[in-house]
């Protein structure tokens, strides 16, 4: 069994979520791609300095604006808005896999 130093752990976890920017997602693309590997994210609608949504794509993503995820929830229907414990966006794919 390997164990991993903090350092290690550290530097895998922020690849994953990509806030080392290693992967160039960009855009309405790089959204799909984003929510894919991380499943779901906080909705808040409120807008103090920016919604939560808003501000954990911007610093995945490229070129990130406001209406891709607009586009995505409402128009294309491909991410949706619902509970997952607390109201989040998530896949509308994973719809199923919330059921009593």
């Amino acid at each position: 069994m390997k164990l991993y130093s903090k350092e290690e752990v550290r530097h895998m976890l922020c690849r994953y979520h990509n806030l080392d920017g290693a992967e160039m997602l960009c855009g309405k693309i790089g959204v799909e791609k984003i929510m894919q590997r991380i499943h779901s994210i906080q909705y808040d609608p409120l807008n103090v300095v920016a919604r939560n949504a808003d501000l954990v794509l911007q610093a995945r993503v490229t070129d990130y604006k406001e209406q891709d995820l607009y586009n995505l929830l409402y128009k294309e229907h491909k991410l949706i808005d619902g509970f997952d414990k607390e109201m989040c966006i998530y896949n509308t794919k994973d719809f199923n896999c919330f059921r009593f």
